[in-house]
Parts: C-alpha cells; structure tokens; sequence
C-alpha cells in the first residue's frame, strides 16, 4: 500500500490537560473482522462533528472534526496518535488537533467503500460501522409489509428471491456487570433468565440443521449495546433477536409485548426504551434530534413483521398452559442495541419480572421453556412467510 499524503492540517500529540467546559473524548473502540468493522468513540457529552471524505488514487480518508472537544486524562496512551486495524479495506485510525479546541480523527482506508454513522447515549457514543463491500447487499430488511404483498402492491426483493434466513443471531439481554431488571424477593436476575431462554431457544433451533444460531452471549458476560449488533453484522446475520424481561412501577402491570426500532409519543414504550438502555426518558426526549437521525434511512417494514410473528407466537404458546397472559401487543421504540442491525431485528420483553405471578412463573425451567418455544414458532413463521409458505 502506498504512503498515505499527509492532512493540511498536521496531527499532532493530544495533551491530556483540559480546557473548561470542554467535551472529553474518553476513549476509542473498535471491533474489527474480515469484511466489517465497527469503531465506537466514547464523548462525555454530545458533540457537533463535522465530516469530510477525501478519494485519492492511493485509497482515500474520511476524517470528521469533533468540536469544543479534548481528550480525557484517562484516554488510552497507546491509542494517542494511530491505531493500526488492519481490517477490510480500513486500515488505520489517526487522532490528533486541528486547534486547540477540536479534535479530528481520520480513518485511512485501501479505498473507501460502504459506512454509517450514527450516536448512542449515556454515555454518548459515535458509532461507525464500516463495510468492505461498497455496496449494500440485498437483505429482507428492504422490502414491503406483508399487507403490502397481500394487496397485490410490489412485494420486497427477499419474497420475489424467496431469500431464506439462515443464520439467526440470539441476543439474551444484559450480563456482567449489568443485571438488568431484579426481583429481590425471589432472588431473580434478567441476565440470568435471559441467558437461559436464549440457550432453549438456541437448542430448539439446532434441531434444525439447515439453521445456523450465534448467540451473543453464550455466559454471563458483559456485552456492550452497540458490540452485540457488532456481532451480528459480521455473522451476517439474517434475524436478530434481543430477548429481555419487563419491569414496571405498577406492580400489576403485566403480559408480553414486541418492539421493532423507531421513534415514539408513546410514553409506555419510551419508559420501557430507556430502561433497557440504561438511561432517562428525559434523556430520550432530549436527543430526540439525535435518534431521529439514527432510524430515518431505517427499512422497518420487515422487523416490524417480525416482531408481530414473535408476538403473537409467544403469547399464543404460553396461552396453551398459563392464565391471565396479557397480550401487550408489537410497538416501535429507540432500542439501542437494534441499531446499526443489518437484518431485520426485534426485541422481545416476555414477562414482567415486577409482576408477583409472572415472577414466579419465570423462576420456573417450564415457563421459560414455554417461552422459548413462543420465539421458536414466531421465527419460523416469518421465515415462512419470506419463502411463501
């Protein structure tokens, strides 16, 4: 690879001392495989950035200025000036000044291909997932309502294709460090419960062998939000499923309900949002400018098919043994870890882990069973409903 020209602007050493009232750039991550690369930058506090692309015969930057930012004390030494990735068509990222109160990171890559950008909060984060292919491959996330078919409108490429999906990426919520929701009177964590559904759901599935299942946790593991879409990008996942268990205030409130990502009034659904992203619903309110840019080139048509077949599935199947399941319906909220899917993706809250009756029922391998195989059933009838069936 030739020598990349350097920028106008020189990078120089960051100093680590501060200026008042200033952004801090805490950290720089990235996560980085053959065909795919995810890099995440972790802010203090939401930043403005300006971006720039620049082609050159030799392969070509992006590089984008982050304002009224400087680096944190803590900020990795090692990660000062370059970081070496090596991945797809990336192959370094630069850190350094271009004044005394901007920041500008550029990406070297062979050749500029395919990326998106978008932002995650609490803490805030600039996430770039960048793609070898500078071409977005086909995948049933591009497509029509199922209605849409059914009145004889275009139906999406994936059902003229009768594209199948074959690798189902499984996501059981929280771990680690992060519980996730807790009943302290049965001793019941989210994390735990999850990660059992998710091993049913998984041991179902294989009983299939034309199905392959990645799950994004397999112990309990802390797994950052934005690491588990990561993992399923380079799986090249065809389904993606976020499985949690609800908590509310009211301690009667109860049933199962299916979101799919996007913007919502709905207070309920922005509530239940900001639990599972470990932030206020304040907050939600106050970067609405932000997620509104995260879900408007967002294809839903088809996770929201999804998550309708995860829905009624699981209720219908916990139905055949168990009272009193209250179907909460399918509902669209700023998920955090759905974004940057690039399959059709759907995050399931089976049960209310505040409510007496489901808690108990949740303690149980039956219950959980029944759940699992609630999923199992909504996953092969969407698959069904791709290939005509």
């Amino acid at each position: 690879m030739k020598k990349v020209a350097s920028l106008a602007v020189a990078l120089i050493l960051l100093p680590a001392i501060g200026l008042a009232h200033s952004v801090r750039l805490e950290n720089l991550r990235y996560y980085s495989y053959p065909e795919y690369t995810r890099v995440v930058l972790d802010l203090s506090a939401a930043v403005k950035i300006q971006e720039k692309i620049l082609r050159e015969s030799s392969g070509g930057r992006l590089y984008f200025d982050l304002s009224h930012c400087i680096l944190s004390r803590s900020y990795p030494a090692e990660k000062r000036r370059e970081i070496s990735i090596e991945a797809g068509n990336l192959r370094r990222v630069r850190i350094g000044n271009k004044d005394a109160r901007t920041i500008r990171v550029v990406f070297d890559f062979d050749r500029i291909g395919r990326y998106q950008r978008f932002y995650l909060t609490s803490p805030f984060r600039i996430v770039f997932d960048i793609f070898q292919s500078s071409a977005p491959q086909p995948s049933v996330q591009r497509s029509e309502s199922r209605e849409a078919v059914a009145a004889g409108t275009k139906p999406s490429i994936a059902r003229q294709l009768g594209l199948k999906a074959k690798r189902i990426v499984i996501d059981p919520g929280h771990g680690g460090k992060d519980p996730g929701t807790v009943n302290r009177s049965l001793n019941l964590q989210e994390k735990e419960i999850t990660l059992d559904i998710a091993k049913r759901l998984n041991a179902i599935l294989n009983e299939h062998p034309e199905f392959e299942i990645v799950l994004t946790r397999a112990r309990d593991d802390f797994i950052p939000l934005e690491e588990r879409t990561a993992l399923a990008n380079y799986h090249k996942g065809d389904l993606f499923i976020s499985i949690h268990v609800n908590s509310a205030p009211r301690k009667s409130a109860r049933g199962v309900e299916t979101f799919y990502l996007s913007m919502t009034a709905d207070p309920w659904a922005i509530q239940v949002a900001a639990q599972e992203n470990a932030m206020t619903a304040k907050t939600i309110g106050e970067m609405r400018e932000i997620l509104d840019q995260i879900v408007k080139d967002a294809n839903i048509s088809e996770s929201k098919i999804l998550a309708a077949s995860l829905q009624q599935n699981v209720v219908k199947n916990l139905g055949l043994k168990y009272s009193g399941i209250e179907d909460m319906g399918v509902k669209r909220a700023p998920f955090f870890v759905l974004v940057g899917a690039q399959m059709p993706s759907s995050l399931a809250e089976v049960s209310f882990l505040s409510y007496a009756d489901e808690a108990r029922r949740l303690a149980t391998p039956s219950y959980r069973h029944s759940i699992a195989s609630g999923l199992y059933f909504g996953i092969i009838s969407f698959i069904n409903g791709l290939n005509g069936k």
